[in-house]
């Protein structure tokens, strides 16, 4: 009888022992299916780091787009240096002739008609060097050539019988291909001096008679 009721105690623990165990390993399970169920929402919700670098370049002009935008506005800004006042009574462009040499010179008006060698001098120096004087077309155009390279121009226009008044004297500069819309900077009752001519020094335009007589033109600062 003892051996009995034993044998059914020792079946009791067993069983007993089984339910717990299974109970731990369903709980255990749970406990897993919850842990990944939360990992899918995090990764759901968050974007990976990959993703940020992606977007990020997305959102970014690269170097290469930044320095061609930067160099296309300079260009569209930068102004030019050079600026074109010719029109159609335009008989030359004084600009064009500075430092020309004297077969550049001749090749747009022919061979001089005289010539006269004198000797120039540097402003602000001592210094003289050799220097000629070259008259074209019947001493329309007179250009002074130091050390070979053209350096100042006498222009008559007197046959062109220009006034010389506030309305038409500007007419002047136009036929040198110089700008009509500045100021004189000296006046007389016989000259008016421009300073303000892009590329040319300076210009005195002097009168004769009432009209303009001829422009005496500096090409550059260097033969002032």
């Amino acid at each position: 009888m003892k051996k009995l009721l034993l044998l059914i105690l020792l079946i009791g623990i067993l069983m007993i022992t089984a339910c717990s165990k299974d109970s731990k390993q369903a709980n255990q399970a749970e406990a897993e299916n919850t842990e990944a169920t939360k990992e899918v929402s995090t990764n759901a919700s968050t974007p990976d780091g990959n993703d940020k670098e992606t977007d990020a370049a997305e959102a970014t002009p690269t170097e290469e787009e930044d320095t061609t935008d930067v160099e296309d506005t300079a260009e569209e800004n930068t102004p030019t240096d050079e600026t074109d006042y010719s029109t159609t009574n335009t008989q030359f462009v004084a600009s064009e002739l500075a430092h020309l040499s004297e077969k550049e010179i001749s090749k747009k008006w022919g061979q001089p008609t005289r010539s006269e060698e004198i000797q120039f001098r540097y402003s602000g120096t001592t210094k003289f060097v050799p220097a000629v004087v070259h008259y074209y077309q019947n001493e329309k155009y007179a250009v002074t050539f130091v050390e070979g390279k053209a350096a100042r121009l006498v222009y008559s226009v007197f046959d062109e019988e220009i006034l010389f008044d506030d309305e038409e004297r500007t007419k002047a500069l136009e036929l040198a291909g110089l700008p009509t819309d500045i100021e004189e900077t000296t006046d007389t009752d016989t000259a008016y001096v421009y300073n303000e001519l892009g590329d040319i020094y300076e210009v005195t335009m002097f009168s004769k008679g009432g009209f303009v007589d001829y422009l005496y033109i500096i090409l550059d600062e260097a033969y002032k």
